[in-house]
């Protein structure tokens, strides 16, 4: 009971080893008029038309064998080989980002090619018996198209003990009447989620992560336009959802908004904007077993207005993920020039924490910025010898549009440093992958051992409820990918302290004047450049308001996250320090400025 109470300690503080889900999702503002429209079948995609398309149905043919073979080897079953199937040819076939194109996958049409169906294979069932078998934690998104969204928990907690702090499906269910409900790295927290998870990480040598959305059906918003920083592949296995996608738009009318973050904080996209000043390239309804591809920063907005349907519906959302982990040529010019110990006053980025899709960079000439902010090649991270061609191919592309982008700057640069930065980033995407690979084996195994007690005991506990024994607790998933979190943020960590040695950037003379753990309990101010806890990694964020010793951050991508405690939120640079009477305190009581001075050991 002791060791219980304890780890419920560890809950309810917050501290470091938290590492629930992170409730961070899309808070994007629209008036969303014209999604209530229902539209005539003759208005909506119903097949395959897309070039595109018909090549990755071609090439899921030609990787079949070796799919089923991939999940054999891991005992995974058929959907997840066709997993591997779908994204060993998305890799072979597609551009991402900018040079990409959207296209609609029938189930039909996959069925056709292999033994794989995806609808039914994450119902609401399954999110019951996660919840059931877990502590997950989940969000919520209001469908208040003229305020934006909101952020709402979804866990109401009925007591002290740690069953009652407990998330239940009941929960979950009345979070539906309100608006979406998202669960963010699914597949490292729900064991049946981390089988597809490792299959799209494998299959395309990339750390990748999957969120899982569920919509009550005639929701006439349940996402405003906005974009992603992900290429995101979008696998429906219940109910339904209508998507409409678009061109996105030209980044110089709006330069100081992200290209992959529109539609999202302040950042007003409106519907009737979007079609007036951008083509709409899909319009389309996923039935289970669909599958939408949608690149980076392409404009899209959903509803779940469908009389005809009562079903919820709950989708995959596979994040491709290249801007979330610095593996494009824009966060690879950033680090060059901080290796070289250049200033980066053409484009004007010289902090850290900085967002480096925003100002002077959308004002490039179109070729420039789409090159700019392409990924990094697709098979960079395989293993040495398969990844040695795209490395010159890489290293020779970083300094052609590093000088695209501007000569001075990049003359400046050692000839040498191209290529050591590709090769230290290529290092990082590999440490990323094997970790994600790692943290999605180990939930598959612990999915594997709940069955097996579940079936031992199946006769003796009649309550499908789990009942938490503290040897259960430990192997909790906020627990257990804890660790993996861990080796993310030390290796996000190197790359910085790389990227600045022999760099006078960043640098400040009163390190040593500093307590140890100053990142973590010096004083933080509003508007302040930090990094902030996002799912156990630490991620870009800025303080958006800081009260009674916990503080709301905006994320990099334009999500927000409320009520963070000091330990969530990282200082990037001594330089960042901040006397405790730049700090914001209004509004607090003399004891809530008691207890927040407590909490930055500043008593």
């Amino acid at each position: 009971m002791i060791q219980a109470f304890l780890l419920f300690l560890l809950f309810v503080e917050r501290c470091e080893a938290f590492a629930v889900t992170r409730r961070s999702f899309l808070t994007a503002k629209s008036s969303g008029v014209l999604l209530f429209a229902t539209p005539s079948s003759e208005m909506l995609t119903t097949s395959s038309s897309s070039p595109y398309a018909r090549k990755v149905l071609d090439k899921m043919a030609e990787f079949r064998e070796a799919a089923e073979q991939y999940a054999e080897s891991f005992g995974l079953s058929a959907p997840e080989a066709g997993i591997f199937a779908l994204f060993s040819a998305i890799r072979s076939e597609c551009k991402l980002g900018l040079h990409g194109t959207p296209f609609v996958l029938r189930r039909d049409e996959i069925e056709a090619i292999m033994s794989t169906k995806w609808d039914g294979f994450f119902t609401m069932n399954d999110l019951e018996k996660a919840v059931l078998d877990d502590f997950l934690d989940a969000a919520r998104g209001s469908t208040d198209a003229n305020k934006g969204w909101k952020i709402s928990g979804v866990s109401n907690p009925r007591g002290d003990s740690f069953e009652e702090a407990r998330m239940t499906f009941a929960d979950v269910q009345a979070a539906l009447d309100k608006g979406t409900v998202i669960m963010n790295a699914a597949g490292a927290h729900i064991p049946k989620l981390a089988g597809p998870s490792l299959a799209c990480t494998d299959a395309t040598s990339l750390p990748c992560a999957i969120n899982l959305y569920v919509t009550a059906q005639s929701k006439p918003v349940s996402a405003p336009p906005h974009t992603d920083k992900q290429d995101v592949v979008v696998v429906q296995t219940a109910g339904r959802k209508r998507w409409k996608v678009y061109a996105p738009p030209d980044p110089s009318k709006k330069p100081h908004a992200d290209i992959f973050a529109r539609g999202k904080i302040d950042d007003m996209m409106p519907l009737y904007a979007l079609e007036k000043d951008t083509e709409l390239l899909i319009d389309t309804i996923t039935n289970p077993g669909d599958i939408l591809f949608m690149p980076a920063a392409f404009p899209h907005t959903t509803s779940t207005l469908d009389e005809t349907v009562t079903e919820t519906s709950v989708h995959l959302t596979f994040g491709i993920d290249h801007h979330i982990w610095e593996l494009d040529y824009l966060s690879a010019r950033r680090l060059a020039l901080r290796r070289a110990g250049v200033i980066d006053t053409y484009l004007g980025q010289t902090k850290d924490g900085e967002n480096p899709y925003v100002g002077k960079v959308n004002e490039l000439p179109q070729a420039i910025l789409k090159d700019l902010l392409a990924e990094l090649p697709l098979g960079l991270l395989d293993d040495d010898e398969k990844a040695s061609p795209l490395l010159e191919k890489a290293t020779a592309e970083l300094e052609r549009i590093s000088r695209a982008v501007d000569e001075n700057t990049a003359n400046s640069v050692d000839p040498t440093i191209w290529k050591e930065t590709i090769e230290r980033v290529r290092q990082q995407g590999v440490e990323l992958f094997e970790i994600h690979r790692d943290m999605y084996l180990a939930a598959i195994e612990e999915g594997r051992t709940r069955d097996a007690e579940e079936a031992m005991t199946a006769h003796l506990n009649a309550s499908p409820r789990r009942v938490m024994t503290p040897e259960r607790m430990q192997r909790l998933s906020l627990f257990r990918v804890k660790r993996y979190y861990d080796k993310v943020n030390a290796s996000k960590q190197a790359l910085k302290e790389w990227s600045l040695s022999g760099s006078t950037i960043g640098g400040s003379g009163a390190v040593s004047t500093l307590p140890d753990d100053w990142a973590f309990t010096m004083p933080v101010k509003v508007g302040q450049q930090v990094e902030a806890d996002l799912g156990g990694a630490f991620f870009p964020a800025r303080v958006i308001r800081a009260s009674g010793g916990t503080y709301d951050v905006e994320f990099f991508d334009g999500d927000r996250d409320i009520g963070l405690v000091r330990s969530q939120i990282k200082l990037m640079s001594p330089s960042d320090v901040v006397a405790e009477s730049d700090v914001d305190l209004s509004g607090m009581t003399p004891k809530q400025i008691k207890r927040w001075k407590k909490q930055q050991k500043l008593k």
